[in-house]
């Protein structure tokens, strides 16, 4: 079975976390999030993963050219043209020569439940499409998902108002497709979410609504991203042996990257420190991302932060709650503390 992974995106809404490499690449617990996806395919029994390339995904495709890797065969498709999902779809299925069943994952969730039973399903009851749904607690930046009785989709409402949901189950980004829909997919840049989607459920095509119970996160906004950390972490660590922490630096339910120095006395929490980050003696990190290269100095205070690749917080600083440092600037508060 083949994989079409869309991954065309250019990560607007982890900026600025993605202001120097693709999203696919942003750390999860200090691997690129792509892997997470590539080990969930090879342990489902997904041979090639196909990686719908958009415009300026240079550094995906580098470290990730045509070939094996492990159980799997990558074969990257670089996209002249923005496409949207919908046209991803079609110039991957054309390109690669898919002529079967197949599954397509947005590039930008981290998921990981069982997908025979999904398959299973979609077979016996004869599903041209087949949604993997996810129930959260607030679906309100979420579509929606609608189901009847028997488990197919009659509708879907795209990021309803707080409490106005139909259901808490959403759209988790994991699709069963059959081939013959391809031909479906209206012509141009299209979404498939806003396109082929309702129009099968219009037409009372059977599109199956497949509930699952595994972990998924959608990684498309720092505080998602973030989120994904808290769960995964709790209250243990993720500090890569090339990072330096030095006595008496505090560190609970962090991940920390390769190359990173935290000095004694600094404080960390709830945190996600990338590569190559230093900070500072005294320095208290909570619930932060701090991307590679940056430097926060001694005794500066982040609480609820995103700080940008090579940025820099002065030493003494205390960033208001909710603060994004942009990728190379400077945060300079000479009358804080």
């Amino acid at each position: 079975m083949d994989a079409i992974l869309l991954v065309g995106g250019q990560g607007t809404r982890l900026r600025p976390l993605t202001a120097r490499r693709h999203k696919s690449l942003v750390p999860v617990c200090n691997r690129p999030a792509i892997e997470y996806l590539f080990d969930w395919l090879a342990r489902s029994g997904v041979r090639r993963a196909i990686l719908a390339l958009g415009l300026a995904n240079e550094d995906l495709a580098r470290c990730y050219p045509a070939g094996p890797r492990g159980p799997l065969e990558l074969l990257p498709i670089i996209e002249t043209a923005r496409l949207e999902s919908g046209g991803a779809i079609r110039n991957a299925v054309h390109a690669a020569g898919i002529d079967d069943r197949f599954l397509v994952l947005n590039g930008d969730i981290y998921l990981d439940f069982d997908l025979a039973p999904a398959l299973a399903a979609h077979v016996a009851r004869g599903a041209d499409l087949t949604l993997a749904l996810h129930e959260v607690d607030d679906p309100s930046q979420f579509g929606v998902a609608v189901c009847d009785s028997d488990g197919f989709i009659t509708g879907f409402v795209e990021k309803p108002p707080p409490g106005e949901a139909p259901s808490r189950l959403v759209n988790a980004g994991a699709w069963i497709f059959e081939r013959r829909i391809v031909d479906e997919i209206p012509p141009g840049a299209v979404r498939v979410e806003e396109t082929l989607f309702p129009s099968l459920v219009a037409r009372r095509r059977p599109v199956l609504g497949y509930r699952f119970e595994g972990h998924w996160a959608d990684l498309g906004t720092p505080a998602r991203y973030l989120a994904l950390h808290r769960a995964l972490l709790g209250a243990a660590n993720a500090i890569d042996p090339a990072a330096r922490i030095a006595p008496g630096a505090r560190i609970t339910g962090t991940a920390i990257g390769p190359g990173s120095d935290v000095a004694p006395g600094a404080e960390i929490s709830a945190s996600v420190l990338w590569e190559n980050v230093r900070i500072g003696r005294g320095a208290v990190v909570r619930d932060s991302v701090v991307a590679d290269g940056a430097v926060v100095g001694e005794g500066a205070v982040l609480d609820r932060c995103v700080v940008g690749p090579g940025a820099t917080i002065a030493s003494g600083s205390r960033l208001p709650a909710g603060t994004i440092v942009d990728a190379g600037a400077s945060y300079h508060e000479p009358h804080a503390g």
